[in-house]
């Protein structure tokens, strides 16, 4: 349990000596310390998913988001299908196709097998603290910390993680924004194929050492902490980038003056 900044980055000072290394390691935060990290597509219910049938559903949505907006996404699938070989381990186990879509949708809260991480402990620390004016619950911060060599092959549940450079817009930019979607490629009898299955199976499985260590935020220092995230400008506005998010963090600075009385 942590209740100010300087807490916070001693924790992590420590745990990065503890493991001895500093790169690849990403931070996320959840305001109440009771939520696990779920994907969007979790929470809408599709907890397992063939990536073959996600994809058909959602290029044809295209059809549907591309009139209203300037940036126009291209159709992939065909008569025949959608032109990438979920079937075939080698082609999923390097890459995804349409990483900025998958990325646009998940910023506009469509379901999407995507998890938002940020590869600033600070970012992390302001999504754990967000809810300061009204919490009556604990937050949550997760250090994640990637397996220094990777085992692959069926059944095996895996994170495809994604980096920063991928064009989804400004939200993407100032939250420091990487991302990790959950997957195996399953063999069923004859029938093999890629799925996007939920966070924690891949976290529960003790073929790759995915480490994942959490650090509470206690409810009653949230107000304190923004205050100096607020002074580090890493505010409601900085973080989100649009015209809401400016008004919602003058009241946020309003609120935050309150707290300090």
């Amino acid at each position: 349990m942590i209740s100010d900044i300087n807490e916070y980055v001693d924790k992590i000072k420590k745990i990065k000596s503890d493991v001895g290394r500093s790169d690849g390691i990403l931070y996320r935060g959840q305001s109440d310390s009771k939520w696990e990290i779920e994907t969007s597509l979790e929470r809408h219910g599709n907890e397992r998913i063939g990536c073959n049938d996600y994809y058909l559903r959602i290029d044809a949505y295209k059809t549907l988001i591309n009139p209203l907006i300037d940036r126009k996404f291209k159709r992939e699938a065909t008569g025949t299908g959608y032109p990438f070989d979920f079937d075939e381990y080698e082609k999923g186990s390097w890459e995804l196709p349409e990483m900025e879509y998958l990325a646009y949708l998940r910023c506009h809260g469509f379901p999407t097998p995507l998890i938002d991480w940020s590869r600033s402990l600070h970012v992390a620390l302001f999504f754990a603290c967000e809810d300061f004016n009204r919490t009556k619950t604990d937050g949550k911060l997760f250090v994640y910390i990637p397996p220094e060599i990777r085992s692959g092959g069926n059944n095996v549940p895996d994170y495809r993680h994604i980096g920063r450079y991928v064009e989804v817009g400004k939200r993407h930019l100032s939250q420091q924004s990487e991302y990790l979607i959950p997957i195996v490629y399953t063999e069923t009898g004859e029938r093999r194929t890629w799925e996007f299955i939920p966070f924690k199976e891949v976290a529960k499985s003790d073929v790759n050492d995915h480490k994942i260590i959490e650090i509470e935020v206690n409810k009653t220092s949230k107000a304190k902490i923004m205050k100096d995230l607020h002074d580090m400008n890493i505010n409601r506005y900085t973080m989100y980038m649009d015209q809401d998010a400016l008004i919602k963090s003058l009241a946020d600075e309003w609120a935050l003056e309150s707290h300090g009385k």
